[in-house]
């Protein structure tokens, strides 16, 4: 009894200092990140966030072809979403060194780009963030939600594994868009739909280049990298299939329908955050 209980505590005490190295591990990877993103930055007179270019959105919204075509141009160095935090200007270092790794860093671009779907990654955002361009893109809750659900069980994990619980991001994140889109100037932003994209993708491409100035405007057409089919960089079932945004039409239901397993006050606030923020993308079109 006295030697089993003894191995117990042995084996307890392996795992608590395994568990201890594996931090120590991650805090040294993340600390060398950090330092080294922060060497790019200095090094790189270019790399601020007057010189960056983000599309914030959320999950299953299109915004994987929509990075796939700005990523496309000489002139945007990205591949889509990097998973960086961005807390302060060695973020951008960060930023770069991510592209390098994955492939999709060009030296010569003007732009930096990332994808934001997370709030963790601009919940904290200094206010040079707000000297970048960015692009808002949202989807209607019911295809948006049920779309999450779906990829998640495609691949095998365990998140997102209920409606319920993809509704909470969703709502969550619209929620946080909204207070981002305010902040930034007016002449620094455009927002659009996930419909609107589907609907009529050239126009939509002119819109969004006139809203902020991309010159050469956008054009419809795009090469799906590696990177952005991989490791949460973007859509990894479709993405690599296209080379250009195919019209269609977006399909309308209630939500009530497609929703059965969440509850009803929180399909409403989803409902209530989507058309708030469609409505606040359609106020600056008709103003500008």
């Amino acid at each position: 009894m006295g030697i089993a209980a003894g191995t117990e505590g042995i084996a307890r005490a392996d795992l608590g200092r395994m568990g201890i190295v594996a931090l120590m591990l991650q805090t040294l990877r993340e600390s060398g990140k950090n330092t080294a993103g922060w060497l790019i930055r200095r090094s790189r007179p270019g790399y601020r966030y007057r010189h960056s270019l983000f599309i914030l959105a959320h999950m299953r919204c299109g915004s994987t072809a929509l990075s796939n075509i700005l990523c496309s141009r000489p002139d945007v160095s990205g591949y889509g979403e990097a998973h960086i935090r961005y807390d302060g200007q060695g973020a951008l270092g960060r930023l770069a060194l991510n592209q390098m790794r994955r492939g999709g860093w060009k030296p010569q671009a003007g732009l930096l780009f990332d994808k934001i779907l997370h709030s963790r990654y601009d919940g904290e955002a200094p206010p040079e963030f707000f000297e970048a361009r960015a692009i808002f893109v949202v989807r209607r809750p019911a295809e948006a939600i049920r779309s999450i659900v779906n990829l998640y069980a495609k691949l095998g994990r365990d998140e997102y594994c209920t409606q319920e619980e993809a509704a909470a991001y969703y709502v969550e994140r619209l929620t946080a868009l909204e207070a981002l889109w305010h902040r930034f100037p007016a002449r620094q932003r455009t927002g659009l739909t996930h419909e609107a994209l589907l609907r009529d993708p050239d126009g939509a491409l002119a819109v969004i280049s006139s809203r902020i100035g991309i010159d050469p405007p956008l054009e419809n057409r795009y090469v799906s990298l590696a990177a952005s089919r991989r490791g949460g960089g973007g859509d990894p079932l479709r993405s690599g299939q296209h080379s250009r945004i195919e019209p269609a039409l977006s399909r309308t239901a209630c939500s009530d329908e497609l929703l059965p397993d969440v509850p009803a006050g929180l399909v409403r606030e989803a409902e209530g955050r989507f058309r708030h923020l469609s409505a606040l993308f359609g106020e600056e079109r008709a103003a500008g």
